[in-house]
């Protein structure tokens, strides 16, 4: 007698049996980093700053990139950022807001293949 295997098992066995392993730990938004840490920690930011958004990532096992995704709206901004296979790995991007991108903004980290890891909303007055 076959037994099926669910979908569900199949995929989490096929993507543990490439060896691939991210997690983001954390994002965090404010208008600076210092020491690998995020200064003034908001998510709520005035048009005409550097808003930076800074990730926290574990379980690294080989060198890899992930996508700062940038989002207002319908326009986007792509950030490519290099990973080192460390057990924890930060990393950061920054936008400059213009008075014309005022609004709910999103920031999505994106995975070499592009798929979505986490995402963080922020607000732009």
């Amino acid at each position: 007698m076959k037994r099926a295997v669910p979908f569900a098992l199949l995929f989490v066995f096929l993507v543990s049996a490439t060896g691939f392993s991210l997690t983001v730990q954390s994002i965090q938004c404010g208008t600076g980093v210092k020491d690998r840490a995020i200064v003034n920690p908001s998510d709520n930011f005035k048009a005409g700053e550097r808003v930076y958004c800074l990730t926290v990532l574990t379980d690294i096992k080989e060198p890899t990139y992930i996508i700062h995704r940038w989002v207002l709206d319908s326009r986007h901004f792509d950030v490519k950022l290099n990973i080192k296979p460390y057990k924890r790995f930060r990393t950061w991007s920054y936008k400059t807001i213009y008075p014309s991108m005022v609004g709910v903004w999103k920031l999505e980290v994106l995975d070499k293949d592009g798929n979505l890891l986490r995402e963080k909303i922020f607000t732009v007055k």
